[in-house]
């Protein structure tokens, strides 16, 4: 195969392979998205991180647009490179180097699967903390780059809150590694160092700051025990008033997970297993809780939950536990209570996060969007985290008639989100047209983009930097 002058140089840098043939580039186009996909002019596969420093040394001098993505399952458009731009592709980066069973920590490469890992630590008894929604199949460093929420965790918050330090390749070549590993010999052990958190700065940046070569995760002993159980409520209000309840009573502390169904999600599973079940019966809302740790702690923490949902009206509601929710945990498959759809179509999924009180306004301008736009099937979800929720609105389409359509659809419901008090926490190209909302802190985004990146090469347009 004959490849360009760029080409051969990167070739030439060491064990990358350079694909610059049209077909080869097919799968690079975009993620799975409704984000429009570009046509790459090549795509490095690095296998190691001096493939990594070469191929941005390289895009740098010449200055050519570079997009960084492993298994490219990300909903946020972060991944899909402009035309003509070069696609570094790290999922031949999946080494998970160390666990550091005496600091807690594993440290590896981007493009290592959570299937990988999670196989690794339980062999040694330990687990993750949070986990991503694209399960054993995404990339860690898939997950950190684009912000992914993970399934959330009352108890370890989010994915970012998991991440003890970075090692980073930054645009002009040279290498950053955060927090307490800035200091050559002392390692990754702790978050912060010396001045503001700069690993902070690289989670949900999708490669416009740099590209992550490396990740320190902190891991947990597997607990002793799981159980899950879900609660009922009458409405959104009772719902989101007990959530709070739940957080600032720090009635947390052995819950790992917490996802909130509404009703449409709810009659779907409950009616789909037991037609005969009397939909007027159906809760309007429903909370479901995984709790882990040891046996005793679970039970006395789980009587006192159900004890506080009682006081908002919530009632325990078994049957949704029993056909949905403990297997949804037991096989890892997390809160898609909608998977049925993906036989027949894609999804746009649109994240973002919310003070308690917002969730009945939220859940409005899903219920708007479906009489608006009847021809699209539109659901929705919540995962808890300490305080406040992460949400995603989830919008079904038929992506060989209805691609087009889909995208003003859901650029109008990003807009009602943000006008309702719903902030973007996984944004790549998706959110990127309403990032001027965000004002001066955009504005500082931008400043810090092109202090590090003066020619702009790094995943340009996306959060819309």
């Amino acid at each position: 195969m004959k490849l360009s002058q760029l080409g051969t140089e990167l070739a030439g840098q060491g064990g990358a392979l350079v694909l610059e043939d049209k077909i080869d580039l097919l799968g690079y186009r975009r993620d799975t998205s409704i984000a429009p996909g570009g046509n790459p002019s090549a795509a490095v596969i690095a296998r190691s991180v001096e493939d990594v420093v070469a191929t941005v040394t390289a895009a740098n001098r010449r200055k050519v647009p570079l997009y960084v993505r492993a298994a490219g399952s990300t909903y946020a458009g972060g991944a899909n490179p402009c035309d003509g731009a070069i696609v570094l592709d790290a999922s031949a980066l999946n080494r998970i180097l160390k666990i550091d069973e005496d600091r807690g920590l594993a440290l590896v490469e981007p493009g290592v699967t959570y299937g990988a890992l999670l196989a690794e630590l339980g062999r040694r008894g330990l687990t993750l903390g949070v986990v991503p929604l694209t399960g054993a199949a995404g990339t860690v460093g898939g997950a950190i780059a684009s912000h992914g929420l993970g399934t959330g965790s009352p108890r370890y918050q989010s994915t970012g809150d998991e991440v003890a330090g970075l090692e980073v390749v930054l645009p002009s070549g040279e290498m950053l590694r955060t927090g307490s590993a800035a200091l050559a010999d002392a390692g990754f052990f702790a978050r912060y160092a010396i001045g503001p958190d700069l690993t902070g700065m690289f989670l949900g940046a999708n490669g416009s700051l740099g590209v992550i070569t490396k990740i320190a995760l902190w891991v947990h002993p597997k607990p002793e025990y799981q159980e899950t159980f879900v609660l009922g409520f009458p409405d959104y209000d009772s719902g989101a008033s007990f959530i709070s309840a739940l957080q600032i009573k720090d009635l947390t502390h052995n819950l790992w997970y917490g996802a909130g169904y509404e009703d449409k999600a709810i009659e779907a599973r409950v009616i789909g297993a037991k037609p005969q079940f009397d939909r007027a019966a159906l809760p309007r809302f429903c909370l479901a809780l995984d709790a882990r740790g040891a046996n005793e702690d679970v039970a006395r923490d789980r009587a006192r939950i159900v004890a506080e949902a009682r006081k908002f009206g919530g009632v325990d509601f078994a049957l949704f536990d029993e056909i949905f929710f403990a297997k949804l945990r037991r096989d890892n498959t997390f809160w898609y209570s909608y998977a049925g759809y993906f036989a027949r179509s894609m999804c746009a999924l649109l994240m973002c996060s919310m003070a308690n009180e917002t969730i009945p306004r939220f859940f409005r301008v899903i219920e708007d969007n479906r009489e608006t736009h009847p021809e699209f099937v539109w659901a929705g979800g919540l995962v808890l985290c300490r305080r406040g929720v992460h949400g995603a609105v989830i919008v079904f389409y038929n992506e060989r008639e209805q691609w087009e359509r889909v995208r003003i659809a859901s650029e109008r419901c990003c807009n009602e989100l943000l006008g309702v008090g719903c902030v973007p926490y996984k944004s790549g190209r998706v959110w990127a047209p309403m990032m001027g909302r965000f004002g001066r802190y955009h504005a500082t985004l931008a400043r810090l983009k092109k202090a590090l990146d003066p020619n702009g090469i790094m995943s340009p347009e996306i959060l819309g930097l």
